[in-house]
C-alpha cells in the first residue's frame, strides 16, 4: 500500500514537471524573445510548428536563418506549398517486396 502511494505521488509530480516543460516555449526573433502569441501567430504563418531556437527574419521577403548565421534556410511560408499529397513508400518504389527477402 505504502509502495502504491508512493508511484503515484512520483508520477504525479513527474507528470507535473514534464507540462511545466513542455509549456515553455523560447524562439527569439530579430534579437527579441516572442510571446505566445506571436508564437501561434509565426506558426500559423509557417504552416507548422517552430522549435524553441533564435532565429532572424527578413520582415520585407519572409527568408529567415539562424541567428548567427547569415546564410538564409528558406522561406517563411516554405511549409505551406504543398500542392498535392506527396507519394507514399511504395508508389515510389522503395518498399520492399516479398521476393527481396528470400534471395
Amino acid at each position: 500500500m505504502k509502495t502504491t502511494f508512493v508511484v503515484i505521488i512520483m508520477s504525479a509530480f513527474l507528470f507535473s514537471f514534464l507540462e511545466v516543460t513542455h509549456a515553455e516555449r523560447y524562439i527569439v526573433v530579430n534579437g527579441q524573445r516572442l510571446s505566445l502569441p506571436a508564437i501561434q501567430y509565426l506558426e500559423r504563418i509557417h504552416c507548422g510548428p517552430v522549435p524553441n531556437g533564435r532565429y532572424w527574419i527578413n520582415m520585407l521577403t519572409g527568408v529567415w536563418g539562424y541567428e548567427g548565421n547569415s546564410h538564409s534556410q528558406g522561406h517563411v511560408q516554405d511549409n505551406c506549398y504543398s500542392p498535392q499529397r506527396r507519394p507514399s513508400l511504395s508508389e515510389r518504389g522503395m518498399l520492399f517486396s516479398p521476393r527481396d527477402w528470400i534471395r
